[in-house]
């Protein structure tokens, strides 16, 4: 093929790409008539109309079963978390009871609760901030 006849081809297919290019917008500007005039004609048959009620309603039903899914997944981690601390909890009262009768524990909630210390040792006492500022509203 020679250059004049190259040249040629791609002009000839220029004049119709262009061609083409007009007639898709014309074409665009049918389609969307057409799309809205088979839309209107879809909805206007009442069997049509009630297959679109009943999809909308079926949506509607999966979307709010979709939402109680995950209300319910949210539900379980958060009580899954809360018995978890429960059964920590429950090992540390378990480990506690099972210390209540030595002679350690009863010693030690005795000087916490109580107060009370051996007949050697000496307790001193210091007033809370509270105490301080009672007493010395009162002396005055």
């Amino acid at each position: 093929m020679s250059r004049s006849n190259r040249r040629e081809v791609r002009s000839s297919d220029g004049v119709a790409g262009a061609a083409q290019e007009a007639g898709s917008r014309a074409g665009s500007k049918k389609n969307k008539k057409n799309k809205k005039r088979r839309l209107s004609a879809m909805l206007s048959k009442p069997k049509n109309r009630r297959n679109l009620i009943i999809s909308a309603v079926v949506l509607l039903l999966l979307a709010a079963s979709v939402r109680n899914i995950i209300k319910l997944e949210l539900e379980n981690r958060r009580l899954t978390l809360k018995n978890r601390e429960l059964k920590e909890t429950k090992k540390e009262l378990q480990i506690e009871l099972k210390n209540v009768n030595s002679k350690e524990y009863i010693e030690e909630q005795a000087r916490k609760q109580l107060r009370l210390v051996n007949p050697d040792e000496i307790l001193f006492v210091f007033p809370n901030d509270k105490d301080k500022s009672n007493g010395e509203s009162g002396g005055k």
